[in-house]
């Protein structure tokens, strides 16, 4: 299995466990003896740990889309030079490059 393959069921596994996490939470908020005030403060606070997370999880996928950016640009790079360096040796008329 590659590493982004490996990365991505990971990402997945771990996504779908905390939006089971948060459901469950949510549930027990609704279904807990509390006022509605106390409720609707306890899903705020709920909500806004929700966003922060996937504000987290936004920022660490940015961080590996730039990363993965970076490797392909210095691949063309290293790619464009070996392909420099092979034409600009000149191969005198009817000899083999070998």
């Amino acid at each position: 299995m590659s590493e982004n393959q490996s990365g991505s069921m990971n990402g997945s596994l771990i996504g779908g466990f905390l939006l089971g996490a948060v459901i469950g939470a949510g549930v027990a908020l609704l279904l807990a003896p509390a006022s509605g005030t106390e409720t609707r403060r306890r899903l705020a606070e709920g909500a806004r740990g929700l966003k922060e997370g996937a504000q987290d999880k936004l920022e660490g996928v940015q961080q590996k889309v730039k990363q993965g950016a970076s490797a392909v640009g210095a691949a063309l790079h290293e790619g464009r030079e070996a392909f420099r360096r092979s034409t600009a040796q000149e191969v005198p008329a009817g000899q083999d490059r070998s």
